[in-house]
């Protein structure tokens, strides 16, 4: 019987533009390059930063995060943090390390998230009341850079935050999907077995293969690819040697609308 059902976030529920992506990226590189430079005289080694040297360190961490992304790790927004100072060069007095640290992964995770949101997946506000009406609980599982704390804000803005009983983040739990773990720490989260969940997601190895392979059902969800076509390969995430398991059920959906159906489907 299911018991839960948990979305992937990126184009599941909400999609970005190039416009969207290319403010936020700003956002970050001007509200870092404002904070180091006023708390950056409390370190050693400090030097009044311009524009572009934080620019150049902010793609230096896209490098650094990327590289870990490889391994299946991911990086916490206070990392994230720590690894600026390191590309800067600031060190600070060890009593007052760890806060800085932490007050750079806010503004990493918050930066460009205060009013401009990502453009919202129409069809998830009914389609996430309805399965609440089943008495259902609903959990996210994305990988992504920005903290819980981030996401809970922005789908409070569109109105569906209420719906979700747990987020569970990359950056905050260490793991991307596929990996288990990310799953296991949903539905610890959630306090259901994975046989009672279907996640949704738009990646296959991502999130069907991770899915499935942890013992849940899936729904592969193509409603959005259209919004980053050139992105996107149909069987770009499909392992060659991916059986679906016994017991298991996969479906390709390409409407939110069509999660009820599959509820009542796998009983």
């Amino acid at each position: 019987m299911i018991r839960a059902v948990t979305f992937d976030l990126w184009l599941t529920l909400i999609w970005d533009s190039k416009e969207l992506e290319e403010y936020r990226r700003l956002r970050r590189v001007l509200n870092i390059h404002r904070f180091v430079n006023r708390v950056g005289s409390k370190g050693r080694s400090y030097r009044r930063f311009d524009f572009n040297s934080i620019r150049l360190a902010m793609e230096q961490l896209g490098v650094k995060v990327n590289e870990t992304y490889d391994s299946g790790r991911d990086v916490s927004p206070e990392d994230r943090g720590r690894m600026i100072f390191e590309l800067l060069g600031i060190k600070f007095p060890p009593g007052e390390t760890r806060e800085l640290e932490a007050q750079a992964g806010r503004i990493l995770s918050d930066a460009g998230y205060f009013k401009k949101y990502p453009h919202f997946n129409p069809e998830a506000g009914p389609v996430l009341r309805d399965i609440k009406k089943r008495g259902l609980k609903i959990g996210l599982i994305s990988n992504a850079a920005r903290s819980s704390r981030t996401y809970r804000r922005m789908l409070n803005s569109y109105g569906i935050g209420k719906y979700f009983d747990a987020l569970t983040i990359s950056c905050e739990v260490g793991y991307l999907k596929p990996a288990r773990e990310i799953f296991h720490h949903s539905m610890t989260q959630l306090s259901v077995q994975p046989h009672e969940t279907i996640h949704v997601g738009d990646l296959f190895k991502a999130d069907v293969v991770g899915a499935v392979s942890y013992g849940m059902h899936a729904a592969h969800y193509t409603g959005l690819w259209q919004k980053y076509a050139q992105y996107m390969n149909p069987g770009e995430h499909i392992p060659a040697d991916f059986k679906i398991p016994q017991n298991r059920v996969v479906r390709e959906i390409d409407s939110l609308r069509q999660i009820p159906k599959l509820i009542e489907e796998i009983g």
